[in-house]
């Protein structure tokens, strides 16, 4: 009987798994970084949607075992140390949606995209509403809501876009499950 020799993989091989495993997150940071390019000037509105809350659903969602917690920290860290606010306050708001997520993906897994963006919906809400809170105590008086609420409706306007994008990127790159 012939014996086989162990397989043990390239080191190119091993890069290459490296950098699938750490795409989710990479996505994550990028999306942070396009919520603060001035983009929305064009339009006329300073607004700009929170991509990152976007990519932090997604991968929730699709592939949480490719974006743990500690990497949703990070992207919120990222938005904080960014946007000039309290640090901490996103990093925050983020890990705490992202933990609602998880506990309630079996709900937009398998299902037709309107419960996904539903559920998105309500995410955002639920992110934005944490953000506006924490961020009211941080300065002890009441923000204006309005920024907020138009903020979370651009956002969710834009999230079949994006899903779309990650959902590209997602079959063409990343193994199948």
């Amino acid at each position: 009987m012939a014996k086989l020799e162990s397989y043990t993989p390239t080191p190119a091989a091993r890069a290459g798994r490296i950098v699938l495993t750490v795409l989710p997150f990479i996505m994550g940071l990028v999306c942070v970084l396009l919520s603060f390019v001035p983009v929305g000037r064009i339009f006329g509105t300073s607004v700009m949607p929170a991509f990152g809350l976007m990519a932090i659903y997604y991968w929730a969602v699709v592939r949480s075992e490719m974006f743990p917690v500690y990497a949703v920290f990070l992207v919120g860290l990222l938005s904080d140390l960014l946007s000039g606010g309290p640090i901490g306050l996103w990093a925050f708001a983020y890990v705490l949606t992202y933990i609602v997520v998880l506990t309630q993906r079996f709900l937009a897994v398998n299902a037709p995209f309107s419960v996904f963006w539903l559920g998105f919906l309500m995410t955002a809400i639920f992110a934005g509403f944490v953000g506006w809170a924490a961020a009211s105590l941080f300065y002890s008086a009441f923000l204006p809501i309005g920024p907020v609420v138009w903020h979370l409706f651009v956002t969710v306007a834009l999230f079949p876009l994006f899903a779309w994008i990650f959902g590209l990127i997602e079959r063409r790159i990343l193994p199948s499950s």
